[in-house]
C-alpha cells in the first residue's frame, strides 16, 4: 500500500488553495478544549476517556504534533505493555491493510470510517475544535485495537508488535522493513494465504482472473456452501444498518427535544423573575433544566451503546462479505488456472499429432512402389486432404488469433491496470488495493500469454518452430504450471475452511452483540433515563 495514500488524513482540501489544505493550522492544543454547546454547556463528547486497567492496550489521549509532513496533525496516544506510543487515524489504517495481506482469512475488525466532507463543510471554522469526531475515534479505535489483541494470532505477529513499538516513532519508515516489506507481491492473490513470507517459486505464475467473472462465476463448492453464507451475512447487514439509521435519528429528533427543553427553561427563568422569583414557576424551570440534561446524557448513551456499537458491526458485516469475495476469487483464479493448463494440453496434443501424421506420412513414402497405382492414388489424396486442411487452417487463423489475443488481454487486466482513484468506502478500499496490487516479478513472469510461435496455426509451423514449442509447453506445464496449480489447490482448500469457519464464528458473535446492545437499550439507556425523568418529576422530588 501507497502510504501517501493516507498523508493528509482525509483533508479533502489537500492539494487545492483552501487554507485547510495543509490541515489542521493551530499550534494551541487546547483549542481542541474549547468546544462547547450553548448556555455554557460542556459538549458531552467534550470529556476525556478514563484509562481502562483492565485491557492490555488502551488509548488514553490525544496530542497535537506535527507529522513527517510538517503538518499539525492528531496523534493518539497507545498505553501498552507499561510503554507509550503515539500513532495518527492514517496508521491505523494502514496497519489493518498490512494485516489484510498477513491474515487472509480472519474477519478483522474494522477501523473508523474517514471524515464526513458534508461535516467539515457544514462548520469549517470548527472543524478543528471538533472533539466529538476525536472521542469518537478514539471509542472506535479503541475497540479495534481490543479486538487486535484478543486474536492470539495477531497479538503475537511482528506487524502488531512494531505498531505498538514506542522505539518506531514514525510508522512510515517502520512499514519499509521487514516483515512488512517482506510479502512477496502486493496483490494477495499472487501469494499463499498459508503463509505469505514464505518464498514459493510457483506464486509468479499465478494468474489473476478479471474481476468482471467473479459475478457470473459459481461451483458445486460455492453454491452449496458459501452462496447460502453469504446470504445470511448480507440479510444481517441490511437489519444492522436499518437499526443504525433508527438509532441515528433518535438522536437527531432528541437533539431537537433538548434545544427545545433549553429554550423553555429559559423562558421559565425569566417568568420566575418578572413573578418576583415565584417558587413554584422557578422550581418547575430548575426541573426542567435537568430534564435537558438528562436527554444530553441520554443522547451520549445511545450514541455510545447503540449507534456506535452498530456502526462496527456494520463494517464488520462489510468486512465478512469482501471476505467472501476474496474466497471466491481464489477459486475463480483455480478455475482460470486449470483452463490455461488445458489450453496449452490441447495446444501440446495438436502439435504432438502433427508429429506423428508427419512420421507416418514420410514411412509411408519411402516404403512405396511407384509402379502401384493403389498406392499412388492414396498417398495422393493424403497430400489433397492435407492441402485443404491448410487452406481451412488459414482461413481461421484471424479469428483464432483474435480470441487468444482476448484471452490474454483478460489475463492481464489487473496486473497492467493502475488503480489511482479512490474507493469510496475505506474498508472496501484495502481490500481492493490487496486484491488489485501490482507486482514486478508476476507481471514480468507471465508464462500463461501466447508466444508468436503459438499464435501460428499448427500445419504452418516449421520444423524447428515445432520442436521448440513442444519442449517450451512441456517445460512450462511440467516444471511451473501443474506444480502452480497442485500449491493453489491447497491454499484454495485452505481458504475455504478457514473462512467459512471465521464466517461463522463471526456471525455468532455479532448476534449476540446485537441482542447485547438491545438489551443495553431496555436497561442502561432508555431504563435509566425513564428513572431519572421519574425522579426530576416526582412529586416528592426537592431542588431545594
Amino acid at each position: 500500500m501507497d502510504y501517501d495514500e493516507f498523508s493528509n488524513d482525509n483533508n479533502p482540501f489537500a492539494g487545492s488553495n483552501h487554507f485547510y489544505s495543509n490541515g489542521i493550522s493551530s499550534n494551541d492544543p487546547s483549542d481542541l478544549l474549547d468546544s462547547g454547546t450553548s448556555l455554557g454547556v460542556q459538549s458531552v463528547d467534550s470529556e476525556p476517556l478514563p484509562i481502562i486497567t483492565n485491557q492490555s492496550v488502551t488509548i488514553s489521549n490525544y496530542e497535537l504534533l506535527r507529522d513527517f509532513k510538517n503538518v499539525t496533525t492528531v496523534f493518539y496516544r497507545i498505553e501498552y505493555m507499561s510503554k507509550s506510543t503515539l500513532r495518527r487515524y492514517s496508521d491505523f489504517v494502514s496497519l489493518r491493510s498490512y494485516l489484510i495481506r498477513f491474515f487472509q482469512t480472519k474477519v478483522l475488525p474494522p477501523v473508523p470510517e474517514k471524515h464526513s466532507l458534508g461535516r467539515l463543510l457544514k462548520n469549517p471554522f470548527s472543524y478543528k475544535s471538533d472533539t466529538k469526531i476525536i472521542y469518537r475515534r478514539i471509542r472506535l479505535l479503541q475497540y479495534f485495537l481490543d479486538e487486535l489483541v484478543a486474536d492470539p494470532d495477531i497479538k503475537q505477529s511482528e506487524v502488531l508488535l512494531k505498531f505498538l513499538d514506542p522505539s518506531q516513532k514514525n510508522w512510515h519508515q517502520a512499514i519499509k522493513s521487514g516483515p512488512l516489506s517482506n510479502v512477496s507481491s502486493k496483490s494477495i492473490l499472487l501469494t499463499s494465504p498459508r503463509n505469505p513470507l514464505i518464498p514459493n517459486p510457483y506464486l509468479i505464475y499465478l494468474p489473476i482472473p478479471p474481476l468482471g467473472l467473479v459475478k457470473k462465476y459459481d461451483s458445486k463448492l460455492n453454491s452449496s456452501i458459501f452462496v447460502p453464507l453469504e446470504a445470511k451475512v448480507k440479510i444481517l447487514l441490511e437489519r444492522v444498518q436499518a437499526l443504525e439509521q433508527t438509532s441515528k435519528k433518535i438522536v437527531k429528533d432528541l437533539e431537537k427535544n433538548r434545544i427545545a427543553l433549553i429554550e423553555l427553561g429559559s423562558i421559565f427563568n425569566i417568568f420566575s423573575i418578572l413573578e418576583n422569583q415565584d417558587r413554584n414557576i422557578e422550581e418547575f424551570g430548575n426541573r426542567v433544566d435537568l430534564s435537558f440534561l438528562n436527554i444530553e446524557v441520554l443522547i451520549k448513551s445511545i450514541t455510545v451503546k447503540m449507534f456506535e456499537p452498530f456502526i462496527i458491526l456494520r463494517q464488520t458485516l462489510v468486512a465478512m462479505v469482501h471476505l467472501l469475495n476474496y474466497r471466491k476469487l481464489k477459486e475463480l483464479q483455480l478455475s482460470y488456472l486449470r483452463d490455461i493448463i488445458l489450453r496449452k494440453q490441447v495446444r501440446l496434443k495438436s502439435l504432438m499429432e502433427r508429429v506423428v501424421s508427419e512420421s507416418k506420412l514420410s514411412q509411408i513414402l519411402e516404403n512405396s512402389v511407384v509402379d502401384s497405382p493403389s498406392l499412388n492414388k492414396a498417398i495422393n489424396e493424403l497430400k489433397l486432404r492435407k492441402q485443404k486442411q491448410n487452406l481451412l487452417s488459414e482461413s481461421s487463423l484471424i479469428i483464432i488469433n483474435k480470441q487468444l489475443q482476448a484471452e490474454d488481454d483478460d489475463e492481464s487486466f489487473i496486473r497492467d491496470h493502475n488503480q489511482d482513484t479512490p474507493i469510496n468506502n475505506g474498508h472496501a478500499g484495502n481490500w481492493k488495493t490487496a486484491i488489485a496490487g501490482t507486482s514486478s516479478s508476476a507481471s514480468s513472469n507471465k508464462i500463461h500469454t501466447m508466444s508468436a510461435s503459438s499464435h501460428k496455426s499448427v500445419s504452418k509451423l516449421s520444423a524447428d518452430e515445432l520442436a521448440s514449442e513442444i519442449s517450451k509447453i512441456r517445460l512450462e506445464l511440467n516444471e511451473k504450471l501443474i506444480p502452480c496449480y497442485t500449491n493453489l489447490i491447497e491454499d484454495v482448500k485452505f481458504v475455504s475452511i478457514d473462512i467459512e469457519r471465521n464466517i461463522n464464528k463471526q456471525l455468532g458473535v455479532t448476534i449476540q452483540r446485537i441482542c447485547q446492545v438491545m438489551n443495553d437499550w431496555k436497561t442502561v439507556v432508555y431504563g435509566d433515563f425513564v428513572q431519572s425523568c421519574l425522579g426530576i418529576w416526582s412529586q416528592n422530588h426537592s431542588l431545594t
